[in-house]
């Protein structure tokens, strides 16, 4: 009797389950996944049932009805220990809480699921949950949490023989690096999930690595690749009936050609615009209108472009985009200022100001308050456009330090000289005052000693007060020596500023005095352009260097993070990024290492290393010089060698440790020179995460050789992707 209750008490559940479907709109596709579960093992079914009710709820867009059949799945798996069916509870809600936007609670839910899915065996639902997790992080900005998280994924996924997973993680690598404007290592992750892609012939995945191809090459300035990428996916897109990605795909088609001041741009624009009519997305076709005011703005068709633009703008409002409104509304203005109507300009620059500063939009706020400065400095209105201008200036000034807090690995805010000048006064006080209390407790010591009648007690007293002064002289001898460290940062700090970044500013102040007086010839402006943005370069890389030593000397990094590292993607890397400056000087750059190289290290400090000794390597080579890259295995290291053909060293020098001062390396005039700020930051750091710089010159004009050497590493064994199957 018992086991006849218990299963028609079963029966009976799956029937509410089915009408509680049934009601949601899911009718015969409730019963096909509840008969689907099979017969019933320990009560498992209760929990797969529970968790297909929630996902048709939230296919449905129902996430607060959804929610609570995923806890009651979570809760009744766990106490059944049905260990996989916890984690997909897990991995669903997390994936529902980042839709939902809640992101921590996502987090939270997806490492819950990972660190049980570890301990189930087989670990079924593991990747799938590492690729969620992923996810979540990368919507945190935690680049290298999401980077690991969908790496460890990857790797499972090719283990498992699991292709199409593969390709759809690699394609999710990409966009997390695209994100980060970290573009050689897109490209090598979206590319094979491309080929992998036309193997599954996947039209839908396809089209997303083409896209995101695409969008990289054209973030890259590359617009012809881009182009071609995004032609390649246009008859996919086509055949895939989707009206808003075939509005999508013609669009950024039509931006590509744009870009390339192609007439196709038009005829594309205008598909895209009859596409998303078709489909009436207000939203949609706001962005293909703006986008279609521009080229009309490019082609000097002004007041055609202010007409699609102020359509463009009414759809957007409507949709509530405000990011697209107020970026048509910049445009609007600074059109309406060609055409000579000040007064729409300045409606337009207002209420795209007031839309920036809601959004908190730097970009937008710059555009709006530069024109807005610019219209009341035309009307007399000096006072007021000077306000603006200042905003401007502000808006602008954000922007740049947005842009070098990336560059520069998210240090820990600007660097406040005057927090640490607070910091030493602090300590100087507190110096001063324990010294005042120190000479108060000698003289009462002194007087309690002469009151005392027994020389014995006399003389223990007075060992035990010595005790105690000698431990508090040892604190302040140890705060004056942190005193006089801390003044003797902050003085190279400034000596440096003074020495190196005086003359770069007076050059670029000279060069802007040239820029904004008469009108120049089209030579001598391209010849101070090239000027300007050489002497830019210069000033911010010894910037970065500045910050970099700087937050070593204040012990404000973070401790170093090794990993196994392959050098030849490093190399590669910094021979990308250098390779403007080698053309520019007319100097070759090569290397030998074959892949097999691996050191235990600190990815960011090896970067930072290679990229200064590059950089110095090239900036001392003369035209039709060479910068050789090499790597050996030496007495239990990997021996990185940078060599150039260039100036070498002012004498003769065999191979040696770099010096921990200052190296200056000069030259005739209009040579280069460095400070050797470079070389010391590399040194440091180098120092730092356990390895050495070495160097080494037969003299004036027989080139140079620096070498970096790092503990090795066991090489990862690199696996074979599908594609080659």
């Amino acid at each position: 009797m018992e086991s006849l209750g218990t299963e028609l008490k079963r029966a009976v559940e799956g029937i509410i389950n089915f009408c509680f479907l049934c009601r949601r709109g899911a009718g015969a596709a409730a019963l096909l996944t509840l008969l689907a579960a099979g017969p019933p093992t320990a009560d498992t079914a209760q929990v797969r049932a529970l968790r297909h009710q929630a996902q048709q709820l939230l296919r449905e867009g129902h996430f607060d009805e959804a929610q609570p059949l995923l806890l009651q799945s979570k809760d009744l798996a766990h106490r059944l220990n049905f260990r996989e069916g916890e984690a997909q509870a897990l991995r669903m809600l997390g994936k529902a809480e980042l839709v939902h936007g809640t992101l921590a609670r996502a987090r939270a839910y997806l490492t819950e699921g990972v660190a049980l899915a570890r301990n189930t065996p087989g670990q079924p639902e593991l990747p799938n949950l590492l690729l969620a997790l992923g996810q979540a992080a990368n919507e945190q900005d935690d680049y290298p949490g999401a980077l690991r998280a969908c790496e460890e994924a990857l790797r499972l996924y090719h283990a498992r023989g699991d292709v199409r997973s593969e390709a759809q993680t690699r394609n999710g690598l990409g966009i997390i690096y695209s994100s980060r404007s970290d573009f050689p290592r897109a490209l090598a992750a979206l590319l094979p999930a491309l080929r992998q892609a036309q193997v599954l012939r996947d039209t839908l995945l396809q089209v997303n690595c083409l896209n995101n191809i695409a969008n990289v090459y054209l973030r890259r300035f590359e617009y012809q690749r881009g182009v071609d990428y995004l032609e390649q996916a246009l008859p996919l897109v086509r055949q895939s009936a989707s009206p808003g990605a075939l509005a999508d795909c013609l669009t950024n088609l039509a931006n590509g050609y744009m870009a390339l001041h192609s007439p196709k741009a038009e005829g594309l624009f205008r598909e895209a615009i009859r596409v998303s009519e078709g489909f009436g997305e207000k939203a949609q076709l706001g962005v293909v209108l703006s986008a279609f005011g521009d080229w009309l703005d490019q082609q000097h068709r002004l007041a055609e472009a202010q007409r699609v633009r102020e359509r463009a703008l009414k759809l957007l409002q409507a949709a509530g985009d405000q990011d697209n409104s107020v970026y048509v509304l910049n445009e609007l203005a600074g059109m309406a200022d060609r055409l000579k109507q000040p007064v729409l300009a300045e409606t337009r620059a207002r209420q795209a100001l007031a839309i920036a500063q809601r959004i908190s939009s730097p970009n937008a706020k710059y555009e709006a308050t530069k024109t807005l400065a610019h219209l009341l400095k035309q009307r007399g209105d000096y006072r007021q456009a000077l306000a603006y201008a200042e905003e401007s200036q502000a808006a602008h000034d954000t922007l740049f330090s947005q842009a070098k807090a990336e560059e520069i690995g998210r240090l820990q805010g600007d660097f406040q000289l005057g927090q640490e000048r607070d910091h030493a006064q602090v300590l100087a006080r507190t110096a001063e005052a324990q010294q005042l209390r120190l000479r108060q407790q000698q003289r009462e010591l002194w007087g309690l000693g002469l009151g005392l009648a027994a020389a014995a007690l006399v003389g223990l007293a007075l060992w035990r007060l010595n005790r105690l002064l000698g431990r508090k002289n040892q604190q302040i001898e140890q705060q004056r020596a942190e005193l006089t460290a801390l003044n003797a940062t902050k003085d190279q700090l400034f000596s440096i500023i003074g020495h190196d970044l005086r003359g770069p500013l007076h050059s670029l102040h000279a060069f802007v005095g040239l820029l904004s007086g008469p009108p120049l010839p089209p030579e001598k402006l391209a010849q101070y352009t090239q000027r300007l943005t050489s002497t830019l370069d210069h000033t911010l890389a010894l910037l970065e260097n500045l910050l970099h030593w700087a937050a070593l000397q204040m012990r404000a990094t973070a401790p170093p993070q090794p990993e196994n590292l392959a050098l030849a993607a490093v190399v590669e890397e910094n021979f990308e990024l250098l390779s403007p400056a080698a053309e520019a000087g007319q100097v070759t750059l090569h290397h030998d290492l074959t892949g097999e190289e691996h050191v235990w290290a600190d990815p960011s400090a090896v970067r930072l290393v290679l990229r200064n000794l590059l950089s110095n390597a090239i900036k001392f080579t003369s035209a039709g010089g060479t910068v050789r890259v090499a790597a050996r295995r030496v007495a239990g290291t990997w021996q990185l060698a940078v060599a150039d053909t260039g100036l070498g060293l002012p004498v003769p020098t065999p191979r040696q440790e770099v010096p921990a001062e200052t190296l200056e390396r000069r030259a005739g005039t209009g040579q280069p020179r460095s400070s050797g700020l470079g070389l010391k930051l590399s040194r440091d750091v180098a120092l730092r995460n356990g390895g050495q710089l070495w160097m080494a010159s037969a003299g004036p004009g027989e080139g140079s050789t620096f070498t970096l050497s790092l503990p090795p590493a066991e090489a990862p064994v690199v696996a074979e992707t599908a594609s080659r199957n």
